[in-house]
């Protein structure tokens, strides 16, 4: 009987561990590369001698950003404010991971394999609007250089932050 009993316990608890589901959760991934563009730069030496120095010209740089998410229902982007400006976004899903940038011989893995869904987010531009944020929602924008504001299909309210931006290598221009 004692056998039986402890049998029958085992079960349970083998059963109850095997039954848990994952905890929901959204983590975010954000990187940014900037582009160089024309053709390098050399010094200008003017008459008498005296060397001006050129700098480059860098383009707007290019965000990448990523949300990797289990267990939660299709989101979509409401705002999107890099370094404290508004930006218009779209959510596609990626299709394949690893997430892996290439520039020359150098490669750059952005998001590693996982069993999550992944999610790109792409900057579409600067929003236009005047679009005034809650207060709450305002000191987090200051506190962050990427605040996204999410939604779900049942309107539930997400808000991810990223204090910093990985700066990527600087890239010849497109």
């Amino acid at each position: 009987m004692k056998k039986l009993i402890l049998f029958i316990s085992l079960v349970m608890i083998a059963f109850t561990i095997y039954s848990q589901k994952k905890v929901p959760s959204l983590r975010i991934k954000s990187y940014q590369r900037s582009y160089l563009s024309g053709v390098a730069p050399t010094n200008r030496i003017e008459l008498g001698g005296k060397e001006n120095v050129v700098n480059t010209m860098a383009q707007a740089p290019e965000y990448f950003i990523y949300l990797i998410k289990n267990k939660l229902p299709n989101l979509k982007i409401e705002r999107v404010w890099i370094k404290q400006q508004l930006y218009l976004a779209r959510i596609d899903k990626m299709p394949t991971l690893p997430v892996v940038i290439q520039e020359g011989k150098k490669k750059d893995t952005l998001v590693r394999f996982t069993d999550e869904m992944v999610w790109q987010i792409h900057i579409m531009g600067k929003d236009s609007s005047s679009i005034k944020p809650k207060k709450a929602i305002a000191n987090q924008i200051k506190a962050n250089e990427l605040l996204l504001l999410l939604t779900d299909n049942w309107g539930h309210i997400y808000i991810q932050t990223s204090k910093q931006i990985q700066v990527l290598e600087a890239a010849r221009g497109q």
